[in-house]
C-alpha cells in the first residue's frame, strides 16, 4: 500500500493547467528555507520560497535581545558569506565565543577555546532576527520569488509537485524543499514518518544582565536540576537555555523574574555575578524527533523537517544550514546539465551526505542528555571521570572541537 499523502483534487480546479512551473520551490520561510531558497537561485535554479513572513523580535529596553539565540559554527559562517548574507548582519548584535567551560555534576569539568584549537573563535552567538532579517531582505530582492501564504494541499505527480496555497493560487515545481519545522506539512504529505521521543524535559529560555563581564565565554552546567548554559552576547548580557526536568517547571514558571534570575544566579554567581532579568522566559518542550527517509522523488527535506535533536551542544540549526550547503552542492551546474532537480538520484545524492553527520550528532547529544539524566551513582562517577579524561586527552578534544566547528 502506497504510503498516505495529502492531495489536491485537481479535477473540479480548472486552473490546474496554467500553474506556474518552478525548478524548485521551498515551502518554509524561516533561516534554513531562506538560505536554501537563495542558494538554489544562485545556481540558476527557478526558484520560489513559500510560506508566511516570520516576524523577527523587535528589540526594546526591556527586552534588547531576541529570546531565541544560536551559536552559529564556523562552517555555517562560511555557507552564509557564500550566499553573500553574512557581511550585511549587524556586527554589533553579534558575539564571538573564544572559550567554552563545561561542568559536570560531581567534580567533572572540560573546556575549549580557540587559540589552542588555532581557530579564531569557537563559535559566534548570533540572535535568530539577524541572519533571518538579511536572508529574507535578499530573497525579496534577488531571483527567488517570495510568495507569502501557508500551504493548503500538496500532489505529488510524475513530473512535477503542485503545491494549493490558502487563498486559491496554486504552482507547480520539480522539486519541493521542506523546511517547515518540525511539524511539516511537506513531511506529513509525502507519507515520511516522524518518530517523536520525548526528553521529559523543558527548554526555559531568557535573557540577562550580568555583574561581570563574560570575555566571550561560554559556561554550561550538568546539575540535578538539568542542564544550564548561559551564552555571551554582546556587551555585558549572556542569554540562557535550561533544559529543566518536566517535574521542575511549573515551579521555574511561577516564580517572578528577579526571583528566576536569582535561581540561575545561585550556580553561576562564580562567572557571572548578579544577574538581572532582560527579557521574558519562554518555554519550549524538548524532544528528538527522527526522520527516515530524507527524500522522496521530487522532495527533499531540510532542517527541523529533517531532524530536531537536543540544544545540549548548540548544534540544531548549524546542522540544518548543513542540510542546505549538501542539497546545494547535489543540485550544483553538473547535476542540473544531466538531468532534473527533483530526479530520484540526485536526491539519493544528497541523502547518502548527510546521513552519518546526522546520525553522529544524534547519538552525542542523546546520550549525553540520557546520560546526565539519570541520577544513579555509578553513572555519576562514570560521566564526571569521562569528562576529566576528555579534558586531558589532547586528540580526542580536539576531535570533539573539529567536529563542533563543522
Amino acid at each position: 500500500m502506497p504510503p498516505p499523502r495529502l492531495v489536491v483534487d485537481l479535477r473540479s480546479d480548472p486552473r490546474s493547467s496554467a500553474d506556474p512551473l518552478y525548478d524548485v520551490a521551498v515551502v518554509g520561510a524561516g533561516i534554513a528555507g531562506c538560505a536554501a531558497a537563495l542558494g538554489l537561485a544562485h545556481v540558476g535554479l527557478r526558484t520560489a520560497l513559500v510560506g508566511p513572513e516570520v516576524r523577527v523580535h523587535e528589540p526594546s529596553a526591556d527586552a534588547p535581545f531576541d529570546p531565541r539565540i544560536y551559536a552559529l559554527a564556523p562552517a555555517s559562517i562560511e555557507m552564509l558569506s557564500r550566499l553573500r548574507v553574512w557581511d550585511r548582519i549587524d556586527a554589533t548584535r553579534v558575539q564571538d565565543v573564544a572559550r567554552m567551560r563545561v561542568f559536570g555534576d560531581s567534580g567533572g569539568s572540560l573546556s575549549f577555546d580557540a587559540w589552542s584549537q588555532a581557530v579564531s573563535r569557537l563559535a559566534v552567538i548570533v540572535e535568530e532576527r539577524e541572519p533571518l532579517r538579511v536572508l529574507d531582505a535578499a530573497c525579496r530582492f534577488g531571483a527567488v520569488e517570495r510568495i507569502d501564504a501557508s500551504l493548503d494541499g500538496v500532489e505529488f505527480r510524475q513530473d512535477d509537485v503542485r503545491l494549493r496555497l490558502a487563498g486559491g493560487r496554486s504552482l507547480s515545481a520539480r522539486l519541493v524543499v521542506g523546511a517547515d519545522g518540525s511539524r511539516s506539512a511537506v513531511r506529513a504529505a509525502a507519507g515520511i514518518p516522524a518518530q517523536q521521543h520525548p526528553y521529559g524535559q523543558t527548554a526555559l529560555v531568557s535573557n540577562f544582565a550580568i555583574e561581570r563581564p563574560h570575555r566571550g565565554v561560554a559556561w554550561q552546567w550538568f546539575t540535578p536540576d538539568g542542564i544550564i548554559a548561559l551564552l555571551p552576547l554582546p556587551g555585558d548580557f549572556v542569554s540562557l537555555v535550561w533544559s529543566a526536568p518536566d517535574a521542575l517547571v511549573p515551579a521555574l514558571a511561577a516564580l517572578a523574574p528577579e526571583d528566576f534570575a536569582r535561581r540561575v544566579g545561585a550556580v553561576s554567581a562564580a562567572s557571572h555575578g548578579r544577574l538581572r532579568p532582560a527579557g521574558g522566559v519562554h518555554r519550549f518542550p524538548l524532544q528528538r524527533i527522527d526522520v527516515e527517509p530524507l527524500v522522496r522523488p521530487r522532495l527533499a527535506l531540510v532542517g527541523d523537517a529533517a531532524h530536531v535533536i537536543h540544544p545540549l551542544a548548540g548544534q540544531g540549526l548549524n546542522l540544518g544550514l548543513q542540510d542546505v550547503s549538501e542539497l546545494l552542492q547535489a543540485l550544483g551546474p553538473e547535476a542540473r546539465a544531466a538531468r532534473d532537480p527533483g530526479d530520484p538520484r540526485v536526491l539519493q545524492r544528497y541523502a547518502r551526505r548527510r546521513a552519518e553527520p546526522i546520525r553522529g550528532m544524534r547519538v552525542v547529544t542523546d546520550g549525553l542528555a540520557r546520560m546526565f539524566a539519570t541520577e544513579d551513582a555509578t553513572w555519576r562517577r562514570l560521566r564526571n571521570a569521562g569528562m576529566r579524561l576528555v579534558d586531558r586527552s589532547g586528540p580526542l578534544k580536539r576531535a570533539l572541537v573539529r567536529r563542533a566547528l563543522g
